[in-house]
């Protein structure tokens, strides 16, 4: 292996300096030189009074997978781990911690995970490109023995609630689960728009059903799921995105993007990098939408009040967290 040092310099608030970030749109200094929310900056009070007329019924739906070792996981990440430090059938066998709390009965469990093996937000810190995050930060604010010193998840723990907006594009084209490869265009996204009677507004909280992860609870074999690729969205909705002025997007996928990715792309995930890294938007992966997608269907109202802030994870990457459709 070898090495050749950077020959850039990295000035005392995390920022590469001098670097110009030429890939448009780009968010960067939008909302400030030391912005670290990205998009979720539109989400403002008044957006989060409107969207709280949309509570008619008092209705709760979790978009949350099982968070357990049966969910969709990315192949690169180990499955999510539970276990018990002291059980029920511990006190009640008899073992040490009878003698030291006499009378005692109670449990206490663990969970062993990685912060984006579940329904979770992809945070700002996640993804890179020439070194470089969200808003001219530099990569290497990203440590494993501190964390992320720049663009964590924590500065997102008082946002993304709001007005959330499905788009059901499976059942826009009348299937139960979009196929692998599938790249979901801004024509799809507008025809879905028009096709459900509904609006996308600047500071929403976009929602993209595909099928996908409902589809993989079905799966005996499970690799038929990851061999076969993913829908999601093709590298044409970026501009579309932007115009938008869309504050986070979730989707019932692993990985928001298509897979395979489209041709040609100079590094993977090519989407991710343009939508977090340039446009500073948090993406939401793995979210369950089957309940939501049916509900929206029967009532026609596919606009609603979404609380889906992350965990306050110091120094993060991402997060899980169980996100709450209120109709």
């Amino acid at each position: 292996m070898s090495w050749t040092p950077p020959d850039y310099t990295v000035d005392e608030n995390g920022k590469v300096a001098g670097y110009v970030n030429d890939r448009q749109p780009n968010n960067w200094g939008r909302w400030g030189e030391l912005d670290e929310r990205g998009t979720t900056n539109l989400i403002t009070p008044e957006i989060i009074q409107q969207a709280s007329s949309l509570i008619r019924e008092g209705r709760i739906i979790s978009l949350a997978v099982p968070l357990d070792d049966t969910g969709p996981v990315h192949p690169s990440r180990p499955a999510v781990q539970h276990w018990y430090g002291y059980s029920g059938a511990d006190l009640i066998a008899g073992s040490s911690l009878n003698d030291a709390y006499p009378g005692f009965q109670g449990t206490d469990d663990y969970i062993s995970m990685p912060l984006q093996a579940s329904t979770q937000w992809d945070g700002l810190a996640h993804i890179g490109f020439q070194d470089v995050l969200y808003n001219g930060f530099w990569l290497g604010n990203v440590e494993q023995f501190g964390g992320a010193h720049r663009c964590s998840v924590h500065h997102q723990k008082e946002s993304l609630c709001g007005r959330g907006v499905l788009l059901d594009v499976a059942r826009l084209k009348g299937v139960e689960h979009l196929q692998g490869g599938y790249a979901i265009t801004p024509a799809d996204l507008d025809a879905c728009i028009e096709a459900q009677g509904v609006e996308v507004r600047k500071g929403d909280i976009m929602i993209v059903r595909t099928g996908h992860v409902a589809w993989w609870y079905t799966l005996e074999n499970k690799a038929e799921f990851f061999d076969g690729g993913s829908p999601g969205i093709s590298m044409a909705c970026v501009d579309w995105i932007a115009e938008k002025d869309i504050a986070a997007i979730a989707m019932d996928n692993v990985a928001i993007e298509v897979e395979p990715f489209e041709e040609p792309y100079d590094v993977i995930y090519p989407v991710h990098g343009r939508l977090i890294r340039d446009l500073g938007l948090s993406l939401g992966e793995i979210w369950h939408l089957e309940t939501l997608a049916e509900a929206c269907a029967q009532d026609g109202r596919y606009d609603f009040f979404l609380a889906a802030q992350p965990l306050n994870l110091t120094n993060a990457s991402g997060s899980p967290l169980n996100p709450i459709a209120i109709k």
